[in-house]
């Protein structure tokens, strides 16, 4: 029938056409709610089945350390050796009723049952009818039609005497254990020529169907979500554990939503035939907004914030599938973290390490894995029990926060201790930031009631030197710390103990940090003569490394590793210091010389360089004019605006400066005119052979040239006889330093020297 007035029309199409957009949502938010929450019970068994063989390895290794307490007792040993049946037995069952056994059986050296005891004390022969193992500590074993889980020891006085086993019954009792830590209904099933031997289960109804060839997967059944995992499979036995999600309580969280969600439609459907006019064109965006809203909430996407800026059923609306997004994105987040991070420590665990390891190799990116172990951790564990042990890693986890770079990603693996990723380290680095690392966590802590000091132990891995692959990295880095003993070998590293050269360059990176507490560094001062007047007004102050167990280091060694592991600026502090003494000294006894000492790009890089170069200077009463910095052209280019910076400070202190090394970079005299420098310090290689060699002729007088042309004194090292020093007198060199002239002196013997030589150079 048509319709005769346009407003009647528009109101039917407009209610018509909201009643579908409004039924669309709601079927759309509905097979969203179901969806998701499928999704969310899948994801419970997941995570409930890790647990669930977590739990049974932890409690395999529980059970394994007590049934080793007995093995280790000196009585029992001597039982056993003596054959002494009733002590055993008596023994046997202390333990298995101190550890909750249910049962404890003894097997002579050659694998023969000697005695078997229950917790009630009943002794009577067992059959054992099929065994396989489950884990390293424990095997899965089926003893008189029941199903146990089995950890056994050896008995050695030191010869192998035999082997206790301990059985703990996979019954109702462990199943609703379980059942309180993963939150699943568990049951245990033996079976024998597919025959039920036992049954033991915490769900009211055990007639869901158990698949043992779904190889693990999920299926639903009445109600619940399953899972099978085969513990044993051996012959013609079986033992199963079905681990059940019900998903009638997934589900009930979302049959408010639901109606909800069907009483705002019912509302939204009466309004709009008395809004229709008003509604046709506003409700159009916000339904869609909704509808793509929960379809995002149903692909998994949490992310976008669900609101609509009104204050009618569909804001409301808006609000309570906002609520909802909220809460499955908590309970999922935290579900994520969980199977993320270890519960101890909070730290991420292995599975993170893998995942960005994996990422890094894939980048290109390389880098060094440490793995650190404590070496105490089976006596304490013995001695002050698991809590006592928990504490402690604790407490170390809290000790070490702040102290690692921003970069490197620390985590937690039971059993295997602390695991470091480094990405982008060099090995060098590594092992003078794991050094540092183990000096912490050896520090004495307060732990319950005692205080204690405890040794650390690492190994480190890099990649790509040793391998791409993650899981490989891994093994290794556990070889390398097998490789790790206490004291100076407390680091390893994967295959390097094989090459000396490359053990040493490890030793000496780490070594180098306390060369100034072990006082094994000293300073010598070789004299500059200055040619016009023949006289020495300037030395050099060098330093030197006596290490005490590998004997003198050179400088070309330990300061390039200095400058590599980021260790130059402290011995830079410690020269300063040292330079800044002696100058005291020889002004207080009238002796009045420049000293210059070398600095490092690091150094200049500093922002604070110059203001700590000052205060030392002040502390002392030293004019800075009685120092000299010498630095190289390498370094100064290396970020020029920088260096300016710093130098331009230095020398507004009163600092004189020098170019060092000059000739063997990339820089110009033009370039080097715009620094605040006094003295260019020729590089020996063109000094050397000056001579004998004209290249090296034409390249120093030309340089000797052109610096004086541009105001700069000329120093030039490496003279090694009377010949180069007479050639660089005649053409107006101003300072000369080498062998030939005198090589660095400790400050007594140079003190000496410059007696003995006065007036001889004039």
């Amino acid at each position: 029938m048509r319709m005769r007035y346009l407003r009647t029309r528009l109101i039917l199409t407009s209610v018509g056409l909201l009643a579908l957009v409004l039924g669309a949502v709601f079927l759309v938010v509905y097979t969203a709610t179901d969806v998701s929450a499928k999704r969310q019970a899948q994801q419970h068994l997941q995570v409930g089945s890790n647990v669930f063989s977590n739990l049974l390895e932890a409690r395999a290794r529980e059970l394994t350390s007590a049934t080793e307490i007995l093995v280790a007792d000196f009585g029992f040993r001597q039982a056993v050796a003596t054959g002494d049946l009733p002590t055993i037995r008596s023994a046997l069952l202390n333990q298995v009723r101190r550890i909750g056994a249910d049962q404890a059986m003894l097997f002579d050296a050659q694998g023969v049952m000697r005695i078997a005891s229950v917790k009630d004390g009943i002794a009577a022969p067992v059959d054992v009818q099929a065994l396989q193992r489950f884990s390293d500590q424990a095997m899965i074993a089926i003893i008189d039609d029941r199903p146990y889980l089995l950890v056994e020891a050896v008995v050695r006085a030191p010869v192998t005497l035999g082997q206790v086993a301990m059985a703990f019954s996979l019954d109702e009792a462990l199943a609703h254990e379980l059942q309180k830590l993963t939150g699943l209904e568990i049951r245990f099933v033996s079976s024998h020529d597919d025959a039920v031997m036992s049954s033991y289960s915490t769900m009211t109804s055990s007639v869901l169907e158990m698949d043992a060839e779904s190889g693990g997967q999920m299926q639903e059944s009445e109600g619940y979500l399953t899972t099978v995992i085969a513990l044993l499979d051996q012959a013609d036995y079986r033992v199963l554990a079905q681990l059940a999600s019900p998903m009638a309580e997934t589900l009930a969280s979302f049959d408010l939503l639901k109606r909800e969600l069907l009483i705002i439609t019912l509302i939204a459907l009466l309004a709009s035939s008395l809004l229709a006019v008003h509604l046709s064109g506003s409700l159009a965006r916000p339904v869609a907004l909704l509808a793509e809203a929960a379809t995002r909430i149903g692909r998994g996407d949490y992310t976008g914030q669900v609101r609509l800026e009104r204050n009618d059923e569909l804001g409301l609306l808006a609000e309570r599938i906002d609520a909802m997004r909220s809460g499955i994105a908590e309970r999922e987040d935290l579900i994520m973290h969980n199977a993320l991070h270890d519960p101890l420590t909070g730290l991420p665990n292995i599975g993170v390490v893998r995942s960005q390891l994996d990422d890094a190799i894939a980048s290109g990116a390389g880098g060094v894995l440490a793995q650190c172990n404590l070496l105490t951790a089976d006596l304490l564990l013995k001695a002050r029990g698991q809590e006592f042990l928990d504490a402690l890693i604790r407490q170390s986890v809290a000790s070490v926060e702040g102290v690692l770079p921003p970069n490197a990603l620390l985590a937690w693996q039971p059993g295997s201790g602390f695991l470091l990723l480094l990405k982008g380290y060099e090995l060098e680095e590594a092992v003078v930031l794991i050094d540092g690392l183990l000096a912490r966590l050896g520090e004495k802590m307060q732990v319950q009631d005692i205080k204690l000091s405890s040794q650390w132990l690492a190994g480190l891995v890099t990649w790509p030197l040793h391998g791409r692959d993650p899981q490989e990295l891994l093994r290794q880095v556990s070889i390398a710390l097998n490789d790790a003993a206490p004291g100076a070998d407390r680091i390893a590293v994967y295959q390097a103990q094989r090459d000396q050269a490359y053990q040493r360059r490890i030793r000496l990176a780490r070594d180098l940090r306390y060369a100034p507490q072990y006082r094994e560094l000293s300073v010598v001062f070789q004299p500059k003569l200055d040619l016009a007047s023949g006289e020495v007004r300037q030395v050099e102050a060098l330093m030197r490394w006596k290490h005490s167990e590998l004997g003198v280091i050179g400088p070309d060694e330990f300061i390039t590793l200095a400058e590599q592991t980021g260790s130059i600026g402290m011995l830079t502090q410690w020269m300063m210091a040292a330079v800044l003494s002696q100058l005291r000294s020889w002004i207080d006894h009238g002796i009045h010389l420049q000293v210059a000492m070398n600095i490092s790009a690091r150094d200049l890089d500093d922002p604070a360089f110059p203001q700590r170069m000052e205060r030392m200077l002040r502390a002392q009463q030293i004019s800075p004019d009685y120092l000299s910095l010498e630095v190289t052209e390498s370094a100064v280019m290396r970020d020029p605006q920088r260096s300016l910076d710093s130098l331009l400070a230095l020398r507004e202190l009163g600092i004189a400066l020098a170019v060092d090394d000059y000739g063997t970079g990339y820089s110009s005299l033009a370039t080097l005119k715009s620094l605040p420098v006094q003295d260019l310090k020729i590089d020996k290689s063109f000094v050397l052979q000056l001579a004998d060699n004209s290249d090296d002729a034409v390249i120093v007088k030309s340089t000797i040239e052109l610096a004086h042309n541009m105001g700069l004194k000329v120093i030039a090292e490496g003279i090694e006889n009377a010949r180069s020093l007479s050639w660089l007198k005649e053409r107006h060199c101003d300072v000369a330093q080498g062998y030939f002239i005198s090589r660095p002196l400790p400050a007594a013997d140079l003190e000496r020297w410059m007696a003995e030589t006065r007036g001889t150079f004039v």
